[in-house]
């Protein structure tokens, strides 16, 4: 009986521990809602009434906005009294973890498609939109629906005084999402070192097996939860942010119970309670799937580079103006100029170009955005030179800070058009100079000019009355044209199409370039309506050296390509190893270009699409030689080394980095050699065994959402190839980035040439860049952005008086005070510590130039 009673209390016992135990449904899993747009994208005006409504009826719900802030000038006058019953419930719920801003960019880019400067820029007038309408805002958790990443934000965030980041997009992965990766909480480390705690895409959230858009934590689904807590994933989390306009209030989530939460509380609830594990979370972490090679992406991606280089060169002139010659700051004006760059920045602009009504589609907004742009920079940069009409006199102007020797280009007046000319310096000397007619029969003057640091030279232009006479060397033969200069012998075929078979690197140990029996700039592509690949080699081109000067020799190659007429112009530069390239192709109607023809069995929920293809789609060939081995490519305020065999895929779930930002640059495994390749915007480059680098140049038919990407006129590219010894950081590949983005900019002035040049600052080292130059609150702001791995400081020289120099971080806030020594002529040096990739910002109060 004693024995029955003790074995009948044991089990009393184990029931009541088993009834104890949480079961799985009982555990709580969380949840971030919230809604995405704004009115540029989609926002109704009833939605400030509905988010006040519906929080009001669901006491449990909280919710994340991420809202363009732009939107709150239309609906504080559109929805006035709404949209103020929403700012007080903002300003009494939000500190209860109720309501947050997640996102304050001011158009939701994609982030690793723009530069750095321009992602600051994003940030900064996006935050102060925000707090004009809601004072209180606080910015702690950086979170997005779309991709919109990059491997520098963490320094960027934590500049502006964010916290906490997400690293995912469940819903949205149309344009592609991150690796999976982690559990609960992560260590966000970017190149520069800065460290940022994240929410991952945990390494068990896979792709949704139903769409081609979603990852498994859209909807808190049981499998979703199960799969974390057998993960050992303690707080499981999951996301959706609805599109502004969806009528639904709370997310309908599968799993029960669930907690919906704002990010920051989240984060700030588990980071005590779990581990976190290091990231180092590179470019290639991002999986962007676009429709690279699309004529309508490939133009609004040049118009959108053009714009941020001329806006970033236009502020540094005004700079300037505004310490030398006392001209007011336009602040109102760069800020308009400013909004309309990142209205074109804008995520749908990348992933949606046709949407809208004809006229007035994302790629036609962009061109009028960037145009607008333009305008105003243009005008800012115009207004340095003065009254320039029947001027012989010319300044020339550098942006970049470190001292350049460089090719400037001039439009001659119609009087000088076929007159020789030449051109000297404020010493009277002679400089190489050289003049070319364009397409329209417009003279263009090129002359080496040399300026020292940022600011400008003087020289002056002299009419040798006497015709200028025709310097082409006519080559329309059969045999090998051979291009003999200072850095280059090339060999170019015209049986084979006009490629290059043969490229001596004769500054470099007479390197041969090119693989043996291959060869450079080839055109090759899919055509799927003839269902075979067509290349340029197949036929004879025509060939001819169209301009051979002091400054640069000019070749064309006319040839075709399924019954498409293209030419290429390969400039070799005297006094410089940069290969330019200019591509036009004058197309035969619109011809199918891709992998096959998706045209009447495009379904979005395939994984596999013809666009993810790059190997089908028309490109530029290098074979290289010796080269291939080791990719390096830029992305903002970063350098990544690829870790990809190749880059090819064709499915939705094998997205692999492909995107070429500015640059990528091809090396040997010793990585004492190699060749960059630079592009005039924003696309993806192919590497594979049999090719060691190809340039993407079109793709033509369905893609996303099943729109037909077309052509729409000729294509026109540029492109240039920059071959060296050593790694890219020693052969100054960045550097050649920015000459090539912010070239010297040269006017007619009224300005005599013997005015002294002057010189405002001058970085030491090559591999520090000025990301920015502007004039806030009457004091100097400089960002100086660092790409040298040598942990020694880095020098800047000031030729000017200060009344004090701080660092500050994005907001304006100062850090630390920055200590210089002055020398007897007044200079100032600074010599500033940062790590490679890292950039600081400097305020220089009370500046006065002599």
């Amino acid at each position: 009986m004693t024995k029955f009673k003790l074995n009948f209390h044991y089990i009393v016992l184990f029931c009541l521990v088993l009834v104890s135990l949480p079961t799985m449904s009982q555990r709580k899993a969380w949840f971030n809602d919230g809604y995405h747009g704004g009115i540029y994208g989609h926002y109704p005006m009833w939605q400030a009434k509905f988010m006040v409504d519906n929080l009001k009826k669901y006491p449990e719900w909280a919710i994340n906005l991420e809202i363009e802030p732009e939107t709150w000038d239309t609906v504080s006058v559109k929805d006035a009294e709404n949209f103020k019953a929403f700012q007080e419930y903002f300003d009494k719920e939000g500190r209860f973890g109720r309501i947050e801003f997640v996102n304050p960019a001011w158009a939701q880019p994609y982030a690793y498609n723009i530069s750095g400067e321009s992602l600051i820029r994003q940030f900064y007038y996006g935050i102060a939109k925000t707090k004009e309408y809601f004072p209180n805002v606080t910015f702690d958790t950086y979170s997005v629906e779309e991709p919109c990443f990059t491997s520098s934000l963490p320094q960027i965030l934590k500049n502006f005084g964010f916290k906490y980041a997400v690293l995912r997009n469940p819903n949205t992965c149309w344009g592609g999402y991150t690796t999976a990766f982690g559990k609960d909480l992560v260590n966000w480390i970017g190149p520069d070192g800065t460290s940022m705690l994240a929410v991952p895409r945990y390494a068990i959230e896979g792709l949704s097996e139903e769409s081609t858009w979603q990852t498994d934590s859209w909807t808190n689904s049981n499998e979703f939860i199960t799969a974390c807590f057998n993960d050992g994933i303690k707080y499981p989390v999951g996301m959706c942010f609805q599109d502004a306009g969806w009528d639904g209030g709370p997310w309908n989530n599968e799993y029960e119970p669930t907690v919906y939460t704002t990010w920051t509380k989240y984060i700030e609830m588990v980071k005590d309670r779990v581990e976190h594990t290091d990231w180092k979370f590179t470019q290639e972490d991002i999986k962007p799937g676009l429709v690279w090679g699309a004529q309508v992406l490939q133009k609004l991606a040049q118009e959108i580079r053009v714009s941020e280089n001329r806006m970033v060169m236009a502020e540094k002139m005004a700079s300037l103006d505004y310490l030398y010659n006392n001209v007011e700051w336009p602040e109102a004006d760069f800020a308009e100029a400013w909004r309309t760059i990142m209205l074109a920045q804008h995520h749908d602009c990348w992933i949606v170009p046709y949407n809208g009504r004809p006229g007035f589609t994302w790629a036609d907004n962009v061109t009028r955005w960037t145009n607008s742009s333009n305008e105003i920079a243009d005008e800012k940069i115009e207004s340095l030179f003065g009254n320039v009409s029947g001027s012989e006199y010319i300044r020339v102007y550098n942006t970049l800070g470190s001292k350049r020797n460089e090719q400037v280009d001039l439009l001659l007046p119609d009087n000088l058009r076929g007159i020789e000319v030449t051109v000297v310096d404020s010493k009277g000397e002679k400089v190489p100079s050289q003049v070319t007619q364009d397409a329209n029969g417009q003279s263009i003057l090129h002359f080496e000019a040399v300026v020292a640091g940022m600011g400008y030279s003087s020289y002056k232009l002299v009419n040798n009355n006497t015709r200028k006479a025709d310097n082409a060397d006519k080559h329309n033969s059969d045999s090998f044209l051979i291009i003999d200069t200072d850095y280059y012998t090339a060999v170019f075929d015209p049986k084979q199409g006009g490629v290059i078979t043969s490229l001596i690197d004769k500054m470099n140990g007479k390197l041969e370039l090119v693989k043996d029996g291959k060869y450079l700039n080839n055109l090759k592509g899919f055509f799927y309506q003839e269902g075979r690949f067509f290349e340029g080699l197949e036929n004879k081109a025509k060939v001819s050296v169209v301009e051979n000067g002091a400054l640069f020799t000019k070749v064309k190659i006319e040839n075709e390509i399924a019954g498409n007429n293209y030419c290429q112009l390969v400039t070799f530069n005297k006094n410089n190893p940069r290969i330019d390239f200019k591509l036009h192709i004058d197309w035969n109607g619109s011809p199918g270009i891709g992998e096959y023809d998706h045209s009447k069995n495009y379904r979005a929920e395939d994984r596999e699409k013809a666009f993810y293809n790059d190997k089908y789609k028309l490109h530029v060939e290098f074979q290289f030689n010796e080269v291939g081995e080791r990719l390096f490519k830029n992305a903002p305020f970063d350098v990544n080394e690829s870790k990809l065999d190749n880059t090819l895929y064709s499915s939705w779930d094998k997205i692999k980095h492909n995107v070429i930002l500015n640059w990528v640059d091809v090396t040997n495994d010793a990585n004492d050699k190699g060749v960059a390749l630079f592009s005039d915007h924003t696309t993806s480059y192919i590497q594979h065994d049999s090719l060691p680098l190809g340039l993407t140049v079109q793709y033509v038919g369905k893609a996303l959402w099943g729109r037909d990407y077309k052509i729409h006129g000729p294509t026109e590219i540029k492109y240039a190839l920059l071959p060296h010894t050593g790694d890219w950081e020693s052969a100054l590949i960045q550097r050649a980035s920015d000459e090539w983005n912010e070239p010297l900019i040269a006017k007619f002035t009224n300005m005599p040439a013997n005015t002294p040049g002057l010189n405002l600052l001058e970085v030491m080292d090559e591999n520090l860049e000025i990301s920015s130059l502007v004039v806030k609150d009457d004091a100097l702001i400089v960002r100086f952005y660092n790409t040298s791995s040598d942990s020694a400081p880095q020098t800047i020289i000031w030729n000017c008086d200060v009344d004090g120099i701080e660092q500050v971080d994005l907001n304006g806030n100062k850090i630390a005070d920055v200590s210089f020594s002055e020398a007897s002529n007044g200079q100032k040096t600074v010599k500033l510590q940062m790590p490679q990739f890292g950039f600081q910002t400097l305020r220089l109060k009370g500046v006065r130039v002599f």
